[in-house]
């Protein structure tokens, strides 16, 4: 499910586009206890949010936030530094949509997972997600850059195998030296920790 933060005018045809590529979308609701996968967030020209982010919510303080915004403000604009994990053209197409958020689809990751159980055997590789999920846990909480550097790169290698790739390629990236990615990669592992979760 994607939670849709923009104007009123503007949701309906944001949940449009998302129901082309099999999303579910939501708007925020007053007492409800939504657990989105990804959050969509309109940004006008001015950098401002349609909805204040990560308003002490840990919930939304571990969901990738992707801005909707113009083309210009996103070539312009450190989105990352502003606390983003991607940026799309706020008038893009299903087609783009679908590609800023493939990263963050749970279904092919949890068909991969099912796919190495049945090769590996449900005792080995059930031991195998328990130590990849304490690992996660521990990348995501640490909020020490360099310690979590010094495991970006085993994070990185049993993510690809377990078909995280994205997981993979953030953690990757930050390894190398991107820094900027710290906040990503450990919404990131967030994410992966659900979709582990998911399978009970």
């Amino acid at each position: 499910m994607a939670l849709i933060l923009a104007p009123a005018t503007e949701r309906d045809r944001i949940a449009g586009a998302l129901a082309q590529i099999g999303w579910h979308a939501a708007a925020p609701v007053a007492g409800a206890a939504l657990r989105p996968e990804v959050i969509l967030c309109a940004v006008d020209e001015g950098g401002r949010a349609a909805a204040t982010l990560r308003a002490g919510a840990i919930e939304l303080a571990q969901v990738p936030v992707v801005a909707l915004a113009s083309a210009e403000w996103i070539a312009a604009t450190d989105w990352r530094g502003a606390g983003y994990d991607a940026a799309v053209d706020r008038a893009a197409s299903p087609a783009a949509l679908a590609d800023a958020l493939g990263a963050w689809r749970r279904d092919e990751t949890l068909a991969t997972l099912d796919r190495l159980e049945a090769t590996f055997g449900s005792h080995a590789f059930g031991d195998l997600l328990r130590s990849f999920r304490r690992l996660l846990e521990r990348v995501r909480d640490d909020r020490d850059d360099a310690a979590i550097a010094a495991l970006a790169h085993r994070v990185a290698g049993i993510a690809g195998t377990l078909g995280f790739a994205a997981l993979g390629q953030w953690w990757l990236r930050f390894s190398e030296g991107e820094v900027e990615l710290a906040g990503t990669a450990r919404r990131a592992a967030a994410h992966a920790i659900a979709t582990l979760d998911r399978r009970g």
